[in-house]
């Protein structure tokens, strides 16, 4: 291992099953990228390891650096599979390290979501691991201080690394940092159906398991157990998820392993979403010119055929159509509140039909005042966040947040429940002392959400009110280089902690807070 002595010089791996600008399924390869990026700017040295999915455009241009690895799946296969490992590096962006192998990514045609996922990820674990011993073996071969692994995918690399023989004792000094981006997708097929005496314990070793037992194993609780220390996308969702109603069957673990447990909000890169340079908007404004505003909320009325009428007050929804995302209340508080008050509703996203059904109908019984686009988009989002005054956000639960950390930037109030990073980003309007950046209710029902609205609408009606919110909100800060000096922080104190464990247990590989 290269010794981390050079001050604040840094060797980072970020190993995840998906990072943009190559893969964009999730918020988890935004916060890869721009999180990358900017502690690169911080001047430390971080790649990116990931596979090399069929779906990545060859534009994205990328030179040998390993041919025929040989990476080990145990009795999963008669033999080694066969893979290569490949490099993208573009200026001023992290290298990427792409696992190829036709079989398991290249010739799939999507990401996810296949029966042997738990194979493939498994494969981009140990891949990476057989990548990392050749490097080590090799003249002047990188080496990292810390590997950051990200949610279920990675966390078969988390268990390889500390208690499969081929890897503990090579890689004993590199600690583990593991980020869950969302307990609800632990990566554990079938796993809440079996008897509990057949859960996975996190103890069989994974490389002489038999494939079924494989599958019946639980990847991100592995993870868990198993990392030198583990965090999450909110300060307030790393205590939601020790309570039975958000921790998704993995509570009691994470009350147990609270000494090595913490949140980090998600941040926002603001020289991409920037409404003072961006072009995808129809009139460029600042916190300091936020007049120029307005043109853009005529623009988006226009865009979606609703009347144009400055003084309406308009509010947008940006996301999944999912239970998750409080559709259950959201529908049906909207059609009363507009049987009662004058307002208009944007809807942008897909997903379950049940509520795009539900949307259409909305929409065809108030035709001037709603109006839907079911389909994911680029470009759209930035219109809604620059011409709507307000954002909605009620979700059951919501681990990072970032729709409403977007709004804020682009001036539009979100109006949010207090839960997960929304709760960490969204502070009540007080119109007293006219501080805070939203609207914020704790229960999750109608009435409550209802009531926020009444709230909203009475502070709208004030221009000088609202005027103070919307600067309010645009000041707000929440960039990458805020979040990325928490993560270096974070980072210092978990090799601290790496080294000080094996001096005082030079001959053991596993982590100093394992109570399995």
């Amino acid at each position: 291992m290269n010794q981390w002595t050079n001050g604040d010089i840094m060797k980072i791996l970020m190993v995840t099953a998906e990072a943009a600008p190559f893969v964009k399924i999730g918020g988890l390869s935004q916060v890869i990228y721009f999180l990358s990026k900017e502690l690169i700017k911080q001047g430390h040295d971080v790649r990116v390891f990931m596979p090399k999915y069929g779906i990545i455009k060859p534009s994205f241009k990328t030179r040998s650096i390993v041919t025929g690895l040989d990476v080990p799946l145990g009795k999963l296969h008669h033999s080694k599979v066969l893979c290569n490992v490949r490099l993208h590096h573009k200026k001023n962006s992290p290298p990427t390290y792409f696992l190829e192998n036709r079989e398991y990514y290249e010739l799939r045609a999507n990401v996810f979501a296949y029966k042997d996922d738990h194979l493939r990820f498994l494969l981009l674990s140990r891949g990476c691991l057989e990548w990392l011993l050749f490097e080590r073996h090799k003249a002047n071969g990188w080496q990292p201080d810390i590997i950051h692994c990200h949610d279920w995918h990675t966390g078969y690399l988390i268990d390889e690394i500390r208690r499969n023989p081929r890897y503990a004792k090579a890689f004993s000094q590199i600690p583990t940092l593991y980020t869950v981006h969302n307990f609800k997708y632990q990566g554990n097929i079938n796993f809440k159906h079996q008897p509990a005496q057949k859960r996975d314990k996190g103890v069989t070793l994974l490389n002489t398991s038999e494939e079924n037992k494989l599958i019946m194993q639980n990847p991100l609780l592995r993870g868990v157990l198993y990392s030198d220390w583990v965090n999450t996308v909110s300060k307030s969702y790393a205590l939601e998820v020790t309570t039975a109603e958000y921790g998704e069957g993995l509570e009691d673990l994470m009350i147990k392993v609270k000494g090595k447990f913490s949140g980090i909000l998600n941040g926002l890169d603001n020289k991409e979403f920037n409404p003072h340079t961006d072009p995808f908007i129809e009139n460029n404004y600042s916190v300091s010119a936020i007049e120029k505003r307005a043109p853009n909320k005529k623009e988006l009325q226009k865009t979606f055929n609703l009347p144009e009428n400055e003084k309406t007050f308009l509010l947008g929804f940006v996301g999944r159509l999912s239970k998750q995302k409080g559709l259950d209340i959201l529908i049906p508080v909207i059609r009363r509140f507009l049987e009662e008050f004058e307002a208009q509703f944007i809807f942008l996203g897909s997903g379950r039909s049940e509520y795009e059904n539900q949307l259409i109908k909305l929409e065809k019984k108030f035709p001037r005042h709603v109006a839907i686009h079911l389909y994911a988009d680029f470009k759209l989002p930035r219109k809604i966040f620059a011409g709507a005054d307000a954002i909605l956000i009620p979700s059951i639960f919501e681990p990072g947040g970032i729709v409403a950390l977007e709004s804020m930037r682009y001036g539009a109030v979100p109006i949010v429940r207090k839960t997960g990073g929304l709760a960490d980003s969204t502070i009540n309007f007080n119109p007293r002392t006219k501080t805070g950046n939203g609207f914020v209710f704790n229960q999750f029902s109608q009435w409550s959400l209802f009531a926020t609205l009444i709230r909203a609408m009475t502070i709208y009606q004030q221009p000088s009110l609202w005027r103070r919110l919307v600067i309010n909100t645009m000041k707000s800060d929440f960039s990458w280089k805020v979040i990325a000096g928490e993560y270096y922080n974070l980072y210092r104190r978990i090799i601290r902690q790496r080294k000080r464990f094996l001096s005082i247990n030079p001959h053991t590989a596993y982590n100093p807070f394992h109570k399995a």
